[in-house]
């Protein structure tokens, strides 16, 4: 069996074609990602002394590391007196080399502080305040719930208390790098496309030269081949899945010029200051491509159950472009809604899957509360199998070979 799924994954996906497109989307996807860079961030404006790249690494070594009073108070030393000069928009616009600022212009220099050092260290700082609150709140509420009797409820807010107990953010660190990385979808369009290409080959190339039915006469043909090549497109969607998140973790690091502030709790970015986690970002990397590996697999086996019952590569594709177009815009319209369901039972959540770690949210089971991303993965999963064994059921058995068999032992015995 081992020796039959490597045979069909050298069939399939070790192709010239497979590894053209396989280099031109990793191309795409590094200028995408290089382009987010000069896009959105303000330090990319190149490496001059007054540029906000420079000052910003120059000013990183006084503040990176543990917060302290003596930090924020001489950060506040530099800010506030910009921000009192500024304040009734009189001061000059003129840029140039003034000796008396950092970047050439006081409102640049205003402007750099607060968005890169006086909002996150606000925010750093008073997030141990915001959970407290939030843990204090979940308790008093499993307290309430108990004497009411009302037993799901108190158990969610026993998760909660658990999960925000304890929260805080006690050093500063770069952590724009890791905010665009979490927010980029891109590669996750490359990645299906990519998928889709590999998938649709896998029973119509056989079924288009008639070989599936010579297949039947073999031993191993039948619902051998058809495990070996659930297998082997397996195998192929976890390695462009860990190709694709590398990539993007490798290019956002070249791009930004840093991996600072990996050791960051994930809370540290806004975005996910209600966390459904309690990770670093190093650790939400992997844990991300965990995720995004279980959306794209289960997808992909759904894509190889359409594609099983053509003989033609155009109507497969078609199909399968349509559903995973379907599951994209569906997944997309919904990843802000409040009903959690439908971000559960779309596993394109689980590509994008910010929307489900990135907010606490529940849904009960026999009385029992369950994080959506638990949820997610659990049905994804499911579906995935569910999906293979009716891809097993509904393969042709090789009855021509027991057929075969049966004559040669007949003729045997006589």
């Amino acid at each position: 069996m081992t020796r039959l799924i490597r045979y069909e994954f050298y069939k399939l996906f070790c192709k010239r074609s497979m590894l053209v497109v396989l280099i031109l989307f990793s191309v795409i996807n590094l200028f995408k990602i290089n382009d987010e860079f000069h896009s959105y961030s303000y330090l990319a404006d190149g490496n001059d002394s007054r540029s906000w790249n420079s000052v910003y690494w120059q000013l990183y070594e006084n503040y990176s590391g543990e917060i302290t009073a003596e930090k924020i108070n001489h950060l506040l030393g530099l800010y506030q007196p910009l921000a009192d000069a500024t304040a009734d928009m009189t001061a000059s616009t003129a840029t140039g080399n003034n000796p008396n600022t950092m970047t050439g212009n006081i409102y640049s220099d205003r402007n750099i502080l607060e968005k890169y050092y006086v909002q996150p260290m606000e925010y750093f700082y008073n997030y141990r305040t915001y959970s407290s609150e939030v843990a204090k709140k979940a308790k008093e509420n499993a307290a309430f719930y108990k004497e009411q009797g009302q037993i799901y409820e108190m158990r969610k807010n026993s998760v909660i208390y658990n999960l925000y107990s304890g929260r805080s953010i006690s050093a500063f660190a770069y952590q724009e790098m890791y905010n665009y990385y979490l927010n980029y979808d891109f590669s996750n369009i490359l990645v299906l496309l990519l998928c889709l290409y590999g998938i649709i080959s896998t029973f119509v190339c056989e079924k288009e030269t008639q070989m599936d039915m010579l297949l039947l006469t073999n031993p191993n043909g039948g619902k051998k081949t058809t495990s070996a090549k659930i297998v082997a497109v397996t195998l192929f969607v976890i390695s462009v899945v860990i190709w694709f998140s590398t990539l993007d973790y490798i290019g956002f690091a070249l791009s930004f010029g840093t991996t600072q502030g990996y050791n960051l709790p994930l809370y540290a970015i806004s975005n996910f200051s209600t966390a459904a986690v309690n990770c670093n970002l190093w650790q939400y990397v992997i844990l991300s491509a965990v995720t995004r590996t279980i959306g794209v697999w289960t997808m992909s086996m759904v894509f190889l159950l359409i594609s099983m019952f053509w003989r033609n590569a155009l109507i497969p594709f078609v199909a399968d472009f349509g559903a995973a177009l379907c599951l994209i815009v569906t997944g997309a319209s919904q990843s802000h809604l409040s009903n959690v369901w439908l971000k559960i039972i779309n596993p394109y959540s689980l590509l994008t899957n910010r929307v489900l770690f990135g907010k606490t949210e529940f849904i009960g089971f026999a009385g029992y509360p369950i994080q959506s991303f638990l949820a997610a993965i659990i049905f994804a999963v499911v579906v995935g199998l569910i999906v293979i064994t009716a891809m097993l059921i509904l393969s042709k058995r090789n009855y021509h070979c027991r057929d075969r068999r049966i004559k040669c032992l007949d003729l045997c015995t006589k």
